[in-house]
């Protein structure tokens, strides 16, 4: 029994066994401080004071704070030469989920990129001049191309009008809002070459 517990006992503690303790430790401890602050509530927050400069702590947010809890749809209506509205129209949906859009699901960039839009739209001050705001100019030339893409009646148009209406997703209780409505745009102005 005596020999079985000599060979497991330590003589000794020799520099290097100190060395790959304390990295160990290191590692940890700033693993679980990377953990701890990427909670949402702002007290962990503490934790980046010892890190001034923002590198050893990283500073994402497994958890949003404020997840987005509604969709956007693009619509739009045309007028024709003659000064007919046309009904409403999808120029943006969101594609219902499926298993394999966990490994391979390229629109979901189109979808994001249109809700971040729409956000932006929300949040810009300048929509009383609307063709000064870069988000502005973006989604009307995306409707336009829309429109050319899918609509026989484009080069008859004289103009057209999008409509953004913020919905909550597979929610049905709640009624859709009507976030923005574009004026009457000139469609000579919007003309994509080809």
């Amino acid at each position: 029994m005596r020999k079985s517990a000599d060979k497991f006992r330590r003589t000794s503690w020799n520099s290097n066994d100190l060395v790959i303790g304390a990295v160990e430790v290191a590692f940890a401890g700033w693993l679980v401080a990377t953990l701890l602050s990427q909670h949402p509530n702002r007290l962990f927050d503490r934790l980046r004071s010892f890190d001034p400069v923002g590198i050893m702590i990283p500073n994402w947010r497994f958890f949003a704070p404020f997840p987005a809890r509604h969709d956007y749809h693009v619509l739009y209506r045309t007028l024709s030469v003659s000064g007919e509205r046309s009904e409403w129209k999808q120029a943006s949906s969101i594609t219902p989920r499926a298993w394999r859009h966990a490994a391979w699901f390229p629109k979901r960039r189109e979808e994001k990129g249109i809700f971040d839009l729409c956000s932006g739209l929300e949040a810009d001050g300048t929509l009383k001049d609307p063709d000064r705001s870069p988000v502005y100019c973006l989604l009307r030339d995306f409707v336009a191309r829309r429109i050319e893409e899918n609509d026989s009646v484009w080069p008859q148009l004289s103009g057209f009008q999008f409509l953004l209406v913020q919905y909550s997703g597979y929610d049905n209780s709640e009624s859709p809002e009507y976030v923005f409505v574009s004026p009457f745009i000139d469609a000579t102005e919007t003309r994509v070459s080809t």
